[in-house]
């Protein structure tokens, strides 16, 4: 074991602790490849302690392979989705929430706002209800793939929960496969009752690409895009934004973030401005 980095990671750890308890869980948690096999658990419930308006959250985190603590450290130690919007929104559509760390962040930003999550594989819909429950953060959860169309698709599934993503041949049917329900965008707003898309966040793991080569009005109703980009789909943002009344896409790190052009420059957004 390598000590230097042991050290680091005991620092890290009890410098977000929420409890002595819970910095214990979280190096049990990041080491659990080295302990004998007897001793290793499947998943932690560990509280964490950030700076308001995060504050306290307590998360169901899976030892698996890592997949959890990558995001985990993306959404709330990265900070990814800090994303200076300039409105508070109203309406957060979550398209790939995986674990519901990401609808947790928002749910404590933006605790007025109403939140639904979309996510095809079934465990992680698991853990994603567990942890909105943990941090009282209420969301409509979509247990479905977004899609062009309705009906169903093959996801592809990855060694890690993160990396799962709807496959590329409609046929394939290998045995790291899952069928799974699959939801066009009209399908999905006319679902929630929602008019309107404040921020929609897009975590697609590469199907971005087909989402957005479909029929794409549903766009005009999106105020604010945070995208992560797969495959080389960062190089379509523009083309994407000009088309559809978006400024210039902005990077930042880990995402892209597109918000609606104004009609005149300096001019505030439709979007209400935040009273909290």
């Amino acid at each position: 074991m390598n000590m230097y980095w042991l050290a680091k990671n005991v620092i890290v750890a009890w410098r977000c602790r929420s409890t002595t308890s819970d910095a214990v869980k979280r190096l049990l948690l990041w080491y659990q490849h080295k302990l004998p096999e007897s001793l290793r658990r499947r998943e932690f419930s560990i509280g964490y302690r950030y700076a308001k308006p995060i504050g306290r959250v307590q998360l169901l985190m899976r030892a698996n392979l890592g997949s959890d603590v990558f995001i985990h450290s993306e959404v709330f130690e990265h900070c990814y989705y800090a994303l200076g919007l300039r409105a508070t929104p109203r309406t957060i559509l979550d398209l790939g929430a995986n674990a519901g760390f990401t609808a947790v962040y928002f749910g404590r930003l933006y605790p007025n706002a109403c939140i639904a999550c979309v996510e095809p594989i079934p465990e992680n819909v698991r853990v994603l209800k567990r942890n909105l429950v943990l941090n009282g953060v209420h969301a409509d959860v979509v247990e479905a793939a977004i899609d062009t169309n309705d009906g169903s698709v093959r996801m592809q599934l990855h060694a890690k929960d993160y990396g799962h993503t709807v496959a590329r041949d409609a046929n394939s049917h290998n045995a790291r496969g899952l069928d799974v329900a699959a939801i066009s965008m009209p399908t999905l707003l006319d679902k929630l009752q929602w008019d309107h898309i404040d921020l929609l966040k897009i975590d697609i793991e590469g199907h971005e690409r087909v989402l957005f080569s479909g029929e794409c009005a549903w766009l005009q109703k999106v105020e604010t895009i945070c995208i992560e980009c797969h495959d080389g789909f960062e190089a379509e943002l523009p083309d994407l934004a000009q088309r559809h009344g978006f400024d210039v896409p902005i990077r930042l790190p880990g995402i892209w973030l597109i918000q609606r052009r104004t009609a005149i420059a300096g001019c505030p957004t439709t979007l209400s401005e935040s009273s909290d």
